[in-house]
C-alpha cells in the first residue's frame, strides 16, 4: 500500500540535508508521483522505446532504479520480450522497497516469472561498470550525482551502450534567464499545490535539496551529452522546469 508523503510536515531538515533513507523510502512512491509532471508519461515513454528494439534479449540498466516502477511496469509492458535487467540504487532503503514491489507484483502477477528478469544490486552509480547494454534509464538521478564527475558517468554509459540502444535521462532543469527561472519556478509550486502540498512543504522540501540536487538548463545537458560521446539527442519531453532526454551514441 502506497503510502502519502507527509514528510516535511513531520521534520524540518537544515538545508542541504535531502538523502534517500528510510523515511524518504517509505513515502517515495505518493513522492514522486506527485512532485514529478509527466511522471507517468515518461514511464509509459520506456515501454514504447523498447518495443522498438530488435534486441533478444533486450539488455536495461536503471541507474537510480529507486522503487523499481520503471522497471516493473516495462516487463508488464511487454510481457513477449525478453529482458535481461538490472536495477541499480546507492540507497539500501530504496533497493528494500524496491525488492518488496517486486515479490507483491509477482504474487498478484497472472505471469509471475517476468518478475524473474529483473535483478537489483546496491552500488554506486558513478562506478557501476556493465556493458552491451540495450537501454540505460536515469531517471531523476544524474541531477545528484556531482556536476564535475557526470560527463565521466555519461561517457562509460555512452561506451556501455549496443548499436541501436539508447539512454533515457529525466532531469530538473533550470533557464538562463533569470526572471524566467523564477516565473517557471513558481509555476512548479503551484502544481505541488494543486497536488495537496502545503508552502512549508513546498518550502522545507526546497531547502533540504538545496545542493544536494543541481540542475542544468536544457542545452547545458545536451552539451554535456554530446560531449560524452552521444551523437543524438533529443528532448522527448518538456514541461517547465523537467525534461526528458533520449540519447544515443
Amino acid at each position: 500500500m502506497v503510502q502519502i508523503d507527509k514528510l516535511f510536515t513531520e521534520i524540518d531538515p537544515k538545508e542541504g540535508e535531502f538523502s534517500f533513507d528510510e523515511n524518504v523510502a517509505r513515502v517515495f512512491d505518493d513522492m514522486i508521483s506527485r512532485s514529478i509532471p509527466l511522471y507517468t508519461d515518461v514511464q509509459r515513454s520506456v515501454p514504447v522505446l523498447a518495443g522498438l528494439l530488435d534486441h533478444d534479449p533486450i539488455r536495461v540498466v536503471d541507474l537510480g532504479c529507486s522503487t523499481g516502477t520503471s522497471l516493473i511496469h516495462l516487463v508488464n509492458a511487454l510481457p513477449d520480450r525478453k529482458f535481461e535487467i538490472t536495477g541499480i540504487d546507492n540507497s539500501a532503503a530504496m533497493l528494500e522497497k524496491c525488492r518488496e514491489k517486486i515479490a507483491a507484483t509477482r504474487r498478484h502477477s497472472k505471469q509471475p516469472e517476468l518478475m524473474e528478469q529483473i535483478k537489483v544490486e546496491q552500488a554506486d552509480v558513478r562506478s557501476f561498470e556493465f556493458s552491451e547494454a540495450s537501454i540505460v534509464l536515469m531517471n531523476y538521478t544524474l541531477q545528484f550525482v556531482e556536476v564535475e564527475s557526470r560527463k565521466k558517468v555519461l561517457r562509460r554509459i555512452c561506451d556501455s551502450i549496443r548499436p541501436g540502444g539508447f539512454l533515457l535521462v529525466s532531469e530538473k532543469v533550470i533557464h538562463a534567464q533569470p526572471e524566467m527561472d523564477d516565473a517557471l519556478v513558481e509555476m512548479y509550486f503551484e502544481f505541488k499545490r494543486r497536488q495537496g502540498y502545503s508552502d512549508l512543504e513546498i518550502s522545507r522540501k526546497r531547502d533540504a535539496l538545496e545542493n544536494v540536487l543541481v540542475p542544468l538548463t536544457v542545452d547545458g545537458n545536451q552539451c554535456l551529452f554530446r560531449e560524452a560521446g552521444f551523437g543524438n539527442v533529443e528532448v522527448l519531453l518538456k514541461w517547465f522546469n523537467f525534461a526528458t532526454f533520449v540519447c544515443r551514441p
